[in-house]
């Protein structure tokens, strides 16, 4: 139960628990003319309604009879009432006003009792003897007064002179009193009375939650009262089953228990919970057990505890480790804001070309010896806007974005030579976020976001720009730019909404709603895939029609499904992967393209991204929204900060029948990476929860498993996303088809083999990051923050070796893998006699091919020199002279002599 329902909870029931008593705690006899001014005082000890209570005087002797009514005083709170037989005189002499009934029944001659009944005649407080005279009794008041004394209880009608003090007889004749204001208050002191401070022990679970492993043995709670109690407290400890997912007799053993706390005994018992092992792979579960029923205690705020049991069959697949991927070196960017954010490489010149987002600039590095990387230059591109996001290279054409310091103004493209040198530069649309080359070069494809400004008055049309570089790039103009917006998709908004895809910002069309994040472009360059990520949608480009022709929604990631498990809190200081009743919203940042079998797929890193501005924000938590009770029947419960309170989650989505009450809870991200039909749109597969069961197993980097990117503390991202898949590439080597997938928060990568797209096979993980507890000097914690990833095959670097690069923003780094299982061999260019290439050794400038060759040129180390498509001769001139390798689009080769 949610700690602040119980405390009310709690403070109700403390309310019916503490005695609710009225007692007699004075009485003057006043010496005034007429005995006027006589008063007694009662005081009411917790909350009494006092309908139907009666004072009742008994004169000398002769038994309780004559009746005050006490039901005007309605309810009183510990507060003292009054009855008089002068009310004027009370309020002279003692001030009092509140709380007060005049009746001439008060008028006691100094040897009457009284006592106080309730609405059922029974008598609750009593002064005085029943049935005797008080004339020459120790309790005698004539012309004088008594007091209660403090810390005294109602006595039920077994008066005790014991427990009063009492003025001499007749103290208050002659004395006054009744002319002179206030008097009668020097010397009597009303309103002093002390009540008894009354206690109840409160009985309460010792721990909110423990946690235990499936087949340890036992699990022990301990229960604890606040002090011994006065009479045996009892209570109950029972299972909420509806809270609970771990199941009886297979993930426990427990029958509910009533425990005893004895006047003599332990302030601390134990329940004990047998935790079988069942053999089974699957979630973690949870048992949640509730302290019910208290007798002569009251329930402490932590009525409720949980134990988390830790499955210990369901395990991370088992790392294939074909390419032998290792860690070789990490360069750091120096300089004002050095930032890492995306990297590309250019075998031609091997360069390194690195978006700097810091101070919008790209950084070119010389990559000729990888694992010694140099700095080149520093090409400023501030004059073309105030950050830049993407940079892209091909056959020595760099293309880098710049947005200006207004992102809702049209963003552009700069083009350079390898050398940094600007040759041109075009507008495109608001916000470009990335860039890409179509695989023949032919095309330059933008990303732009189209993101709203903060206060949500302004919302840019997202946009995809194509930029046609068929014709040289210094002669390229805005009429070499296309840019495709979603206009036509604004009349099919309830549709598409219907169909899944996210449309909710504050009174935009779908045209200003949908924001381009990433872009894949098929290999035969007509069709281009665009990830929308806040709609949790991937857009279709026809590149042949220029032409956005489908919108295809990605669906929800169901968490209650076994393969599904997450760790949602960052309150605990153990691994609880389980299965809960939310939805994860896929929305990928990267996506990759791939085909195989005749069959083109997409490849999605499954980060998730929610809005957040000034005057508008989706992320909230369970807390701020009310669960539709039939469907979540337990709100408190997901509540706790141990379970699903902390997570975030979506405002806009989930409220299925729009009544206010949400059906569905969705959350950020798939914490996976998902394969699409690139045609239907179907999900293929997706990871599940494999990536964080990975990092939980690994024997190092399961000390940050879910940790941050700038500081290393466990879990501080379970709550958020996790751990945040951000970049994505496929790959084939040898023949395998593999995908590499970063991870932002944790860091490193994900290896999979998805040449079967249905059954991906894991290869490994990798990383390069401290695990030292605490934030660190960030120079020393390593490689952090993975934004982006590229594949360098073995005969386009100078180790001869395949390599995995990738660009980390916070650590502002280049990280650098080799693969030791992907390298260039002289197996590679087996010669083979049916492909020529004549004159050989070559005589001249021109080498030639029988017949138009799409090839690539190496020189004897594994190096690319030259390539081309569809060429029929090769040019020589300016190569060195030695022998090279000729390789083709078949894959057959045939060596080169130049002299």
């Amino acid at each position: 139960m949610k700690k602040t329902y119980l405390s009310i909870l709690i403070a109700l029931i403390s309310i019916t628990s503490f005695a609710q008593e009225a007692l007699i705690t004075g009485y003057v006899d006043s010496p005034c003319s007429g005995a006027n001014g006589r008063v007694l005082e009662i005081y009411v000890n917790g909350t009494i309604d006092f309908t139907g209570w009666n004072i009742q005087r008994q004169s000398n002797g002769g038994g309780y009879s004559t009746n005050i009514d006490l039901s005007s005083f309605a309810t009183i709170s510990d507060d003292f009432i009054y009855l008089t037989n002068d009310q004027a005189i009370l309020n002279a002499e003692f001030g009092i006003t509140a709380n007060v009934i005049e009746s001439s029944v008060i008028s006691s001659n100094g040897n009457d009792a009284f006592q106080i009944i309730d609405n059922n005649s029974v008598v609750i407080d009593r002064f005085g003897e029943e049935n005797i005279d008080g004339a020459g009794t120790a309790w005698e008041h004539l012309d004088s007064y008594y007091l209660r004394n403090n810390s005294s209880i109602a006595n039920a009608g077994s008066f005790d002179v014991n427990n009063w003090t009492f003025g001499a007889l007749n103290s208050l004749d002659n004395q006054g009193l009744c002319n002179s204001s206030s008097a009668l208050s020097t010397m009597v002191n009303l309103g002093s009375f002390t009540p008894v401070v009354t206690t109840v022990a409160e009985i309460e679970f010792d721990e909110a939650y423990i946690s235990a492993v499936e087949g340890s043995g036992t699990a022990t709670l301990s229960v604890t009262i606040s002090e011994l109690p006065n009479s045996d407290a009892n209570i109950d400890v029972a299972i909420l089953v509806n809270e609970s997912t771990a199941i009886d007799n297979q993930h426990y053993t427990y029958t509910n228990e009533t425990l005893t706390f004895t006047t003599t005994g332990s302030l601390s018992q134990s329940i004990t919970i047998t935790i079988p092992d069942n053999f089974d792979a699957e979630a973690d579960t949870f048992l949640a057990l509730e302290l019910t029923n208290p007798v002569n205690a009251n329930l402490g705020e932590d009525n409720l505890s949980v134990v988390y049991i830790l499955d210990n069959e369901a395990h991370s697949p088992i790392a294939t480790q074909n390419l032998d991927i290792n860690f070789a070196t990490s360069y750091a960017i120096t300089g004002p804001n050095p930032g890492s954010e995306i990297v590309a490489h250019d075998a031609t010149t091997e360069r390194l070309f690195v978006m700097n987002s810091g101070n919008a600039s790209v950084e070119i590095l010389d990559f000729s010896s990888p694992l010694n990387i140099t700095s080149i230059s520093t090409i400023d591109l501030s004059s073309y806007g105030d950050s830049s996001t993407s940079v892209a290279v091909h056959n020595g054409l760099v293309a880098a974005t710049a947005v200006p310091n207004d992102k809702n103004l049209n963003g552009k493209v700069v083009f350079m030579d390898t050398n940094g040198v600007i040759i041109t530069s075009l507008e495109v649309g608001s916000l470009p976020d990335m860039i890409t080359f179509s695989p023949d070069g032919n095309m330059l494809l933008v990303a732009n976001e189209g993101e709203p400004n903060s206060d949500y008055t302004i919302d840019p049309e997202g946009t995809i720009s194509i930029i046609d570089l068929s014709i040289a790039t210094a002669n390229l103009t805005q009429a070499n730019v296309t840019t495709l917006n979603f206009n036509a998709f604004d009349t099919q908004e309830t549709q598409l909404k219907a169909d899944g895809v996210r449309i909710f910002g504050p009174n935009a069309t779908v045209s200003q709603d949908l924001e381009p994040e990433y872009i894949t472009v098929s290999q035969d360059n007509t069709t281009a895939w665009v990830s929308l990520q806040e709609n949790n949608a991937i857009a279709v480009v026809d590149l042949t029609t220029m032409q956005i022709t489908n919108i295809l929604p990605l669906g929800l990631k169901d968490h209650s499904l076994p393969n599904n498990a997450l760790d949602t809190s960052n309150e605990q200081d153990f691994i609880f992967m389980a299965n809960w009743p939310i939805k994860g919203m896929y929305m990928p940042d990267a996506i990759a393209s791939y085909s195989v079998n005749g069959n083109t797929y997409i490849v999605t890193a499954n980060e998730g991204d929610a809005r957040e501005y000034d005057t508008f924000e989706e992320e909230v938590n369970i807390e701020d929204i009310v669960l539709d009770a039939s469907v979540f029947p337990n709100q408190d419960f997901l509540e706790l900060d141990e379970n699903l309170g902390k997570i975030k989650i979506t405002s806009e989505f989930g409220d299925i029948d729009n009544d206010g009450e949400f059906e569905e809870i969705h959350v950020f991200g798939g914490r996976s990476f998902s394969i699409y039909d690139a045609i239907t749109g179907a999900q293929v597969y997706d990871s599940g929860s494999d990536f964080e069961r990975i990092i939980a197993e690994d024997p190092v980097y399961n000390a940050i498993f879910n940790a941050t990117d700038d500081e290393n503390e466990l879990k501080n991202r379970s709550d958020n996303k996790g751990p945040e898949p951000e970049a994505v590439i496929v790959q084939e080597i040898d023949g395998t088809f593999y995908a590499f997938i970063a991870l932002e928060r944790v860091g490193g990568f994900m290896v999979y083999d998805i040449t079967n797209p249905n059954t991906p096979v894991f290869e490994g993980y990798f990383n390069n990051r401290s695990v030292t507890p605490g934030e660190g000097d960030l120079a020393n914690l390593g490689d952090l923050a993975p934004e982006s990833i590229v594949y360098i095959a073995p005969e386009n670097n100078a180790e001869n070796k395949g390599l995995i690069v990738i660009a980390n923003e916070v650590s502002a780094t280049i990280s650098v893998y080799t693969l030791e299982n992907n390298v260039l061999t002289t197996e590679s260019f087996e010669v083979n006699n049916s492909f020529v290439v004549y004159p050989n050794p070559a005589t001249s400038s021109r080498v030639f091919f029988a017949q138009p060759t799409t090839y690539e040129l190496y020189d004897i180390q594994g190096r690319k020199v030259k390539a081309a498509q569809n060429s029929t001769f090769i040019n020589v001139d300016g190569l060195n002279a030695g022998t090279y390798i000729v390789k083709n689009d078949g894959g057959q080769t045939q060596k080169l002599i130049i002299k």
